[in-house]
């Protein structure tokens, strides 16, 4: 088991980031009036006082975008179609932030663009260690282009103004990613991050009895807890699709109870950043029953009417996912919209 892999020095917690100065009232970034002065250049307000309050930060952000081609030079890694598609998201929905989704290129140039394509629509970025499931020394190669990218002379200025949040992979527990010293190296990302003045932690699903929660999903597991000494925020995955074939109308309660659970055992700030249904029949989960474009639309409209529960929560949602996800996409294969004529509400 992970677990036993672990040396119990990996638990110790690395210090945290100091806390932002909470920006003047409005005056921030990404919710408020705050906005980039053009030409790549750096705002010239201090870092710690850019960043919306946390307070800020809770109902829908965005959504996942997925990257999932390894040519790096694919036009979809490109910066002139993340431009584009960023643009979109904000236009059309009000989105904020972008969270880059396995990000299979493993140069910097991908970070780069992504860095400037968000700088370009004033929106906020989460760029992500590829797992590659699992396997190998890619996760290495990833996490080295994003020191790559946020060094480039090009963008070093603005990075920490652009990536709010990096992601120590996308459930890389669930995947095995670095076994055996997977807690220390997130603490290792996170102080370098942090020295950056970008949060760190994982992306998760935190229902994994043995490991992330305890034995019988009580308390925290030994990698669960070496995760929350080493993160700065919980992204979760409460992904009900995955957890028992079950139809849509029972989605809600699961992700109420997970989420209660995140706040409650771990205790971090808190945001929904993997979760989905599907609006046909799909590969991930061949033969799920109660899949349509009616119960993706329930399932996703049921988020944005429990706009005061996030906000009471203080917790933010990322819908999964904007293109290249299969039939979790929100785009459809034509070019429009599964749920057309839909922006989520702000409360």
């Amino acid at each position: 088991m992970l677990s036993k892999l672990l040396p119990l020095a990996a638990l110790a917690a690395v210090p945290a980031l100091a806390a932002p100065t909470p920006a003047a009232a409005g005056n921030c970034f990404p919710f408020g009036t705050a906005t980039f002065p053009g030409n790549y250049a750096a705002p010239s307000t201090a870092l710690n006082n850019w960043w919306c309050p946390q307070s800020d930060f809770y109902g829908f952000m965005g959504f996942s975008y997925p990257l999932e081609d390894s040519t790096c030079s694919d036009s979809d890694n490109g910066y002139a179609q993340m431009k584009k598609d960023f643009a979109q998201q904000k236009k059309d929905f009000g989105a904020s932030i972008v969270r880059m989704y396995y990000p299979t290129c493993t140069q910097s140039s991908v970070f780069i663009n992504a860095i400037k394509a968000a700088y370009d629509n004033n929106m906020g970025l989460i760029v992500q260690v590829w797992t590659n499931f699992g396997g190998g020394n890619v996760w290495q190669q990833s996490q080295q282009a994003i020191y790559n990218a946020i060094n480039d002379p090009s963008v070093a200025a603005i990075a920490p103004y652009v990536v709010h949040w990096a992601e120590f992979g996308s459930e890389p527990v669930g995947d095995g990613m670095d076994q055996g010293n997977f807690v220390n190296d997130l603490g290792k990302f996170r102080a370098t991050l942090n020295a950056k003045g970008i949060l760190a932690g994982i992306s998760e699903d935190w229902d994994r009895p043995g490991t992330m929660s305890g034995n019988n999903g009580q308390g925290l597991g030994s990698i669960g807890a070496g995760v929350k000494a080493n993160s700065d925020f919980a992204h979760i995955h409460p992904m009900p699709f995955y957890h028992g074939n079950n139809p849509e109308s029972q989605a809600w309660s699961y992700i109420q109870s997970q989420i209660n659970w995140v706040k409650t055992n771990v205790g971090l700030p808190t945001f929904v950043t993997e979760t989905q249904w599907a609006w046909g029949p799909t590969d991930h989960y061949p033969g799920h029953q109660d899949l349509g474009v009616t119960q993706y639309t329930n399932y996703w409209k049921t988020f944005d009417q429990n706009c005061a529960y996030f906000k009471q929560q203080n917790v933010g949602w990322f819908l999964h996912a904007w293109r290249g996800e299969d039939t979790f996409d929100i785009v459809n294969p034509n070019g429009g919209y599964i749920i057309p004529n839909w922006r989520p509400q702000q409360c």
